[in-house]
Parts: C-alpha cells; structure tokens; sequence
C-alpha cells in the first residue's frame, strides 16, 4: 500500500476517533447529536489543517454510511437473538436487560439507518471498512481484511457496490 493511501486511512480513522469524542461529550444518544459530532470532528480536523473541507465531507459520507451498515447489521442480530434465545437457558433478569438493551439500541440505529440511507452504496474510490461487500450489478465480491479504497468490480467493472458482511 502506498505511503499516501495509508495517511489516507489513517485520517480517516482520526476522523472517526475525533466523532466518537465529539458524541460521548454530547451525553446523548440521538441523530442529531450524532450528525452534531461528525461536523465538529469536520470542523476541528479543518482547523487543524489535518483535513480539507472536500475530504471532511466526504469522511463525514463515508461514516454515516458505515454506522448505516452496522445499524442494520445490529438490528438483525437483535432480531435473532429474541427470536433464538431460550429463556431457560438464562435467567429472567437477564433475559429483560438484554432485550431492553437490543430495544434501546436497536430503536437508535434504525432512526440512524434512515438518516444515513442516501450513503448506504458503496463506490469504486471509496474507503471502505473490513468486511465484504458485493457488485450491485453482477454481485461479484470483493473482501477486505482492512480499510481500503475500492477498486472497480473485478468480474464487471462496475462501481458500485453493498456491503454483505
């Protein structure tokens, strides 16, 4: 990987880590404190002269469709676990806190899922987080171990893509 693109996702992470220091500052857990935190994180990382606005913008994309992802991932497994667990094997108590835990967040990212649906396609040139993701137009797969760039479709050519796992 070139020197370049590694400084690329390095900033990318910092970007992240700056919105997470930004939301937890904010005491709440809502949307609007979360879209709050990614333009501060923007607006500091400017500042700074670490970040261009172009590239603020465009991290700012990048991560409101990455938490779009994990939020449905999130909600899937929640429904799996209420429709999977045995309350047998756990006692009661437990059972409610998690189900109150899987309701409280899940309500969350499904609002974050609808805030973020415009950036739930992922495109070639695009920094993409590890996981696999498949073509829109052929459902080839690419899989990525780290955060990378994606490289059009290998079996299309195609640019756009889903992330599947």
């Amino acid at each position: 990987m070139a020197n370049s693109e590694q400084k690329w996702f390095d900033l990318y992470e910092r970007y992240t880590e700056k919105t997470k220091e930004f939301f937890n500052e904010s005491k709440e857990s809502t949307v609007e404190a979360l879209d709050e935190a990614l333009e501060k994180a923007k607006d500091s990382l400017h500042k700074t002269g670490e970040l261009t606005q172009e590239e603020g913008r465009q991290f700012k994309a990048y991560l409101k469709r990455d938490l779009e992802q994990t939020g449905n991932d999130f909600n899937r497994w929640s429904q799996w676990i209420k429709t999977h667990s045995s309350p047998n094997r756990v006692q009661s108590g437990f059972m409610e806190l998690t189900a109150k835990v899987a309701d409280s967040g899940s309500n969350f990212l499904e609002r974050l899922s609808e805030w973020a649906k415009e950036t739930g396609v992922y495109h070639t040139g695009e920094i993409a987080v590890p996981g696999a993701f498949k073509c829109r137009a052929c459902e080839g797969e690419l899989h990525f171990e780290a955060a990378g760039r994606l490289p059009p479709c290998p079996k299309c050519s195609k640019t756009e893509f889903r992330r599947v796992g």
